[in-house]
């Protein structure tokens, strides 16, 4: 939850507000200015929490308007958020940072779907507070509790059913209409590109474009999603082929360690990305939970398999830190304007399909869910992982048995109606999707993505995870080929066919931590490219100071800017605006410690580094580094020889 934090102080100040009038009409809707120094304006249309009663219960749908600079009769750019949970106008600076060179001209609309951020926020303590285990019968209790509370806060209406999809796509519908827009652009990303695909099928006549970012199937939606197991083990392999140094096979290596998680999970106590200690267990769950995850996390991608490695040698150092930073990341608790839980399992208990029917009761749903489980898919599609271990995934990545307990639907609204025709050619659909991408799985669009319209064309992202155009990892190649190829078919949508996507195929691979020696004999000697050899010692020194360095940046990520963060076995480092790096006797091997200061300059990705290694021996070697994401190699420097090794 850091990197929205941060980056919302960031959106304060670019989008100060200017002075002017404090209200405006647009259509039949008057907006005010937005708080909190935000430019744009803010507004709300009321709407019928259930259609079908227009005299029932009310809610209020939030909306946030930045209206082109120079207004041009162009179309708007309508965005819409993932999770599903997520508001749309929390992601106000993501957007921006997407169509900012086109905001001259264009106008964006953010509508926050029903049960998030500014319209009916669902807030259910059950879940949102809830830090333990997400996923088996037990968490469905928890869920269940979040359905009752809907129930309370709406009675007499079954209101648990009305926050899906269908009745979102209606309320944009129903904005757009209020502000007399005239037809979108539409953009959705993750869960928003299956909530464009509930739109596209209900009001094509809205729409001038879409794009779908990192997107899923609404109609035949496998509920096993088992084409997430051999895209998440390619994309381990891929990674590994794409790296210098790393060899063989990162599946093979997940499945030997597997193999032994089975007869005993791997304990110990590690630090987390704030410093404080915690004991971690490693079970065959977790390592479910990191391989889904890494589809969002490129951290677990560098990271996984030389942890993996280090854990077969018996050194579980490496994976006890990875297993309990990145659950901390990508698993922490929130508050529901951030990311609704409630809503999360409002859209996946009604629209998404099941292990069992949801028209059955709680006791049926579980003999059905048991006849599920004992007819898996194909035995191969999710090794290594056997298909009880890939239901034990979080509920938060594929919801397998979040809701055996939520209430039997009242309400019918499925996301796309029967009978419902693809989009005609005047409306022309980009998908984008991610090479590494097992939560959108790319080889899933390639099949459905022609189904959803008469001109369609879809772009992979070499090396690119899930959602990668919003910019919150640290690929920045990927992030910059995205937003370049979305732009263009957003500047005009009819040139769809010769839009240059050549970028999606050159973003520089993921560079993965390589190895993780414990201790400072084990470390790989770099390789002498000119001058005096400074010894073997002196080589292993730029090795360890490499890594060090390079850990330190990437803990970043999970620590935040201006934070400090502990070493791999020791020390600590802290990272002053996310760009400066300061090492304090930090222990990337157990028997050396590196200190010194390192560098990375946000928009090329350039590192540099001048740090001393004080080895086993007491002996001290200043090394310099340099390297970039775009290279798979860094260089060092000892005296006046020049060293390689492959770039942390």
């Amino acid at each position: 939850m850091i990197r929205r934090t941060v980056l919302a102080l960031v959106l304060l100040a670019l989008f100060a507000a200017p002075a002017g009038a404090a209200t405006k009409k647009l259509g039949s809707v008057s907006l005010h200015r937005c708080g909190g120094g935000q430019h744009g304006w803010c507004g709300s249309v009321e709407r019928p929490l259930d259609p079908g009663r227009p005299h029932g219960p009310r809610i209020a749908i939030a909306f946030h308007w930045l209206p082109a600079s120079h207004p041009a009769k162009k179309p708007a750019i309508v965005a819409v958020e993932g999770g599903p949970g997520y508001p749309s106008t929390g992601s106000l600076y993501e957007y921006h940072g997407i169509y900012s060179p086109l905001l001259r001209t264009r106008s964006l609309l953010l509508v926050d779907n029903r049960g998030t951020g500014g319209s009916a926020l669902i807030d259910c303590p059950s879940v949102q507070r809830y830090n333990g285990v997400t996923s088996g019968p037990e968490f469905a209790t928890r869920v269940k509790s979040c359905a009752r509370r809907i129930e309370r806060t709406y009675p007499g209406v079954h209101a648990a059913d009305l926050f899906g999809t269908a009745y979102a796509a209606e309320d944009l519908a129903a904005v757009i209409r209020a502000l007399r827009l005239g037809k979108v652009d539409l953009y959705g990303d993750s869960y928003g590109t299956y909530f464009s695909q509930s739109f596209m099928a209900r009001h094509p006549e809205l729409l001038h474009s879409v794009t779908l970012d990192s997107s899923y199937q609404v109609l035949g939606l496998d509920p096993w999603y088992a084409s997430s197991g051999p895209v998440a083990m390619n994309a381990l392999n891929v990674v590994c082929s794409r790296s210098p140094g790393c060899t063989g096979s990162a599946s093979g290596r997940l499945a030997q360690l597997l193999a032994q998680l089975r007869a005993a999970p791997l304990t110990g106590s590690t630090r987390d990305s704030d410093g404080s200690r915690t004991h971690v267990e490693v079970t065959p769950r977790t390592l479910v939970d990191l391989v889904q995850d890494a589809a969002s996390d490129p951290v677990i991608y560098r990271e996984l398999d030389p942890s993996v490695t280090s854990a077969l040698a018996g050194d579980p150092v490496p994976l006890l830190r990875l297993a309990a930073q990145s659950n901390t990341y990508d698993h922490g608790v929130s508050t529901p304007d951030y990311f609704s839980d409630g809503l999360y399992f409002a859209v996946s208990c009604v629209d998404y399909p099941q292990l069992f029917r949801m028209s059955s009761t709680p006791a049926q749903r579980r003999i059905e869910l048991a006849a599920s489980m004992a007819v898996p898919p194909a035995p191969n599609l999710l090794a290594p992982f056997t298909s009880d271990e890939w239901l034990s995934m979080s509920a938060y990545d594929e919801p397998f048995m979040a809701c055996l307990d939520w209430p039997q639907p009242a309400h019918s609204a499925p996301a796309v109606p029967p009978g419902s025709k693809p989009l005609p050619a005047s409306v022309p659909v980009l998908i984008v999707g991610g090479e590494l991408d097992s939560l959108t799985p790319e080889p899933d669009v390639e099949r459905f993505g022609p189904t959803l319209g008469a001109h369609v064309r879809i772009v992979k992202l070499a090396n690119a995870v899930h959602v990668s155009s919003e910019g919150d990892t640290y690929l920045i190649g990927a992030t910059r080929c995205a937003r370049k190829i979305i732009r263009a078919f957003a500047r005009d949508p009819s040139k769809l066919d010769s839009i240059d996507t050549g970028c999606a195929a050159a973003i520089p691979p993921v560079h993965t931590a390589i190895a993780y020696p414990p201790t400072f004999a084990a470390a790989a000697p770099a390789t002498l490219v000119s001058g005096r050899d400074p010894g073997i010692d002196a080589r292993r020194a730029a090795t360890v100071a490499a890594g060090a360095l390079g850990d330190a940046i990437i803990r970043r990520v999970y620590s935040g800017a201006d934070e400090p963060g502990p070493g791999l076995r020791g020390g600590t480092f802290l990272s002053v605006g996310g760009t400066h790096f300061k090492l304090n006797a930090v222990r990337f091997v157990s028997d050396a410690s590196v200190s010194g200061k390192g560098e990375q300059d946000p928009a090329t990705t350039v590192t540099t580094g001048d740090l001393t290694v004080t080895t086993p021996s007491r002996a001290k070697v200043r090394v310099t580094l340099h390297w970039s994401q775009r290279s798979p190699t860094a260089s060092a420097k000892i005296g006046a020889a020049t060293l390689s090794l492959p770039a942390p």
